[in-house]
Formats: C-alpha cells, structure tokens, sequence
C-alpha cells in the first residue's frame, strides 16, 4: 500500500499524518533489569545519558543514538532494549510472585523476562512459542537471569493446559502496522482477515488455560480493528465467563471503541503503534 493511501485508511482510527510522521522518528528505549540491579543502583554507575519515563521507573530513553547492544550494561545483563509501548502489555497483566503465568506468543522474549522481573523470579513463567524462535527466548532469559521462565513449544492455537493459569499473556502474531514501514508498503485491507481468524482461534486458546478468577491482556503492534476489537468480540461471543477490564494504568493513549482497550499510536510515547486488551475469567 502506498504512504497516501495507507493515511487514509489509518484516518478512520487516528491522526494519520501525527502517527505515521512520529513513526519514522521514534527512539530506542530500554527497560533496566531489576533482576540483575535496582534501578537506583543503575542510575548511579550506569554511563548511558538518558531521559527517565513517568509512568515506568524502570524504562529509559537514551538522549543520544547509541548502539545498546553493544554496552557493558547490556552483557551485563543490566539492561534490555524494547520499546515504551512493548512495555505496557506486563505492567496491565500485573503479574505477582508466586503466581503461574502463561506467555503463549513469547518470542524474543522481551514481555517474558519483564514478568519474570515484576514477579522477582518468584513463581513461574511458561514462555511458548514455536520451535525456530526458542533460541531468542532463551539468549534473552540467560542474559537477564530470569530463572523462573520454563519454555515450551507448542502450538498457539490449541494451547493443551486448560484452567490452571493466574495470568496469560497473548502478544498475537499481527500484521505489524505500529512498528514497521515495510509492514505498511506490504500492507492491505483484505490481507488482515486471514490473520485474524489465527488470533480468534489463539485467543481462545489463551483464554481457556486460565483458572476462574484469572486475568488475560491480549496485544497487538498494529491497527486494524480485525485483529484487535473483532478478536476480544469473538473471544466476549463464544465465552459468557469472559468479562473486559478498565486499564488502570497512567500512560498516555486512545480509547477504543469498545470504552476498554487502549490503542497507543507512536504520538503517544514516540513509540511504536499498539493494541492492548485486558480480560477477567468470571464463574459461569
């Protein structure tokens, strides 16, 4: 799809001039790895000029374009490059110690190690995804010492655990539209629908390993309503004891249509472009 037509169609979600600009100069960000050293420890030996953000103690933005991979606080494993918008999907799940949590897209594993940092590597962290990318999973969880994270391999959409999870996490597989120019040129309206019918049937999945009581945040890094309100409506159609959450959390955003999940746009936090939805299992 061509940049003009591309604006558009992204007009009937947002500004599509502010995203589409904002997305071509968003900065690298970090999040320090309290499983390695706390924060007010990073921020005293550390030798990366950055700007600290509000609304999360541990991310950071570099005031200067530095190649983060190649710093001693990222060997060190004090550090792990991800994006502010990437950050928000754990902090809505909320996960907490002790607790049995499902990751059911997981890799590279950059949502999985936040988990498993928040939760203090107390309780445990089943990190799925497919066979080919098990290898980011586990370079990042070795770095960063994250020790409560068990990886599988399976398949996504017929998820075989059914009722014992306190938290599931799905980070659908999506077309990508808030995080990359090339997803955009590739990019058409009818090409969302055969992506969306993978992310109702994972959507399910997801939902049902959780037991009653337990908490689902589906996300996304793209736009298109097939792939975000149309999967939490199916998801809310075939399960009556699925309910839909307020976020409470203080970031900015947009309200979706739906009054619940959050679209943040690369205005928002110079960031990149997503979708979060969070879900209760009620009892029946």
């Amino acid at each position: 799809m061509e940049e003009k037509e591309f604006k558009d169609w992204l007009s009937q979600y947002t500004d599509a001039e502010s995203a589409f600009s904002s997305l071509q100069s968003i900065k690298e960000s970090f999040r320090v790895n309290t499983l390695k050293i706390p924060v007010s420890i990073f921020d005293e030996v550390s030798q990366i000029d950055c700007d600290k953000i509000k609304w999360l103690d541990c991310a950071r933005v570099p005031k200067n374009q530095i190649p983060l991979g190649k710093t001693f606080e990222y060997f060190l494993g004090y550090i792990h490059p991800q994006s502010l918008s990437s950050m928000v999907p754990p902090l809505v799940l909320d996960p907490q110690p002790g607790e049995r949590i499902l990751d059911l897209t997981a890799a590279p594993g950059s949502k999985t190690t936040q988990i498993s940092a928040m939760m203090g590597n107390q309780g445990a962290v089943i990190a799925n995804d497919e066979e080919e990318r098990e290898i980011f999973i586990v370079n990042n969880i070795s770095r960063l010492g994250a020790i409560n994270v068990l990886i599988t391999i399976r398949d996504a959409k017929s998820w075989p655990l059914k009722g014992i999870f306190d938290r599931v996490l799905l980070d659908a597989p999506c077309s990508a539209l808030g995080s990359n120019l090339n997803a955009i040129r590739r990019f058409s309206p009818d090409s969302v629908y055969k992506i969306s019918s993978v992310q109702k049937r994972m959507i399910i999945s997801a939902f049902d390993a959780l037991k009653v009581g337990g908490t689902l945040v589906y996300s996304t890094c793209t736009y298109s309503k097939e792939e975000n309100e149309d999967v939490i409506s199916h998801l809310l159609n075939l399960r009556e004891e699925a309910k839909q959450q307020k976020i409470g959390l203080n970031a900015p955003h947009e309200l979706s249509t739906d009054k619940y999940s959050w679209r943040i746009y690369p205005q928002h936090l110079g960031s990149e472009g997503f979708f979060v939805s969070k879900i209760v299992k009620t009892e029946r």
